[in-house]
């Protein structure tokens, strides 16, 4: 994904932001995630949405999920914290 594309998101999905720092560099289970972020049905729909648009790689084993960023997740990390996002 191009970085103009990756600002897009900045700009227009402050959340989604949220969701991509919040989960940072390490693997959380959905159910702990959302317990983190407070939100649980919206926080679903935007790991939905995060996973849709390539940023966090979802994983199932025994009966969880787990959720980690894809290397896109992390270039929008790197690129809130160069422009103070």
């Amino acid at each position: 994904m191009r970085d103009a594309n990756l600002i897009k998101i900045m700009i227009e999905e402050r959340a989604l932001v949220k969701l991509i720092k919040t989960i940072g560099e390490k693997e959380y289970s959905t159910r702990d995630l959302l317990k983190k972020l407070g939100a649980y049905g919206y926080g679903h729909k935007l790991l939905i949405k995060a996973e849709d648009k390539g940023l966090v790689e979802r994983s199932n084993v025994k009966n969880k999920t787990y959720n980690k960023l894809t290397k896109e997740g992390k270039k929008i990390i790197r690129l809130a914290k160069e422009i103070g996002v």
